[in-house]
């Protein structure tokens, strides 16, 4: 159990950090936003339908309906907010977490 325990928190920690990487190539690509942005999505996309292969079928349809749900607030949001600046949007969220991310290295260096 220890083993599937550590298996499931490492797993966690490589997804965060395989999406944060994403969102700060996405956003460090000033001349091309939109490509680098469809890239990630597809990406993200295509992780997405490997693990769903894996679950069974009631869990399916659990994703399926969480994905549904989740994509209707994103809409709603996203209708209810002016994006007219998407590009600007990404590299506020990537300059935000990349503070984050280097105030928490920072003081989990600072600890050790």
């Amino acid at each position: 159990m220890r083993e599937l325990i550590s298996s499931l928190i490492r797993f966690s920690g490589a997804v965060t950090m395989f999406s944060l990487e994403q969102v700060q190539n996405a956003a460090a690509a000033p001349t091309d936003t939109r490509t680098a942005i469809r890239t990630l999505t597809a990406t993200l996309n295509e992780m997405s339908e490997s693990l769903i292969s894996k679950i069974d079928e009631p869990k399916r349809a659990a994703h399926e309906s969480m994905s549904k749900s989740q994509a209707e607030m994103v809409g709603r949001t996203f209708n209810a907010v002016n994006l007219n600046a998407p590009d600007e949007l990404i590299q506020k969220s990537s300059a935000s977490l990349s503070s984050v991310v280097a105030r928490s290295a920072a003081t989990g260096t600072g600890s050790a």
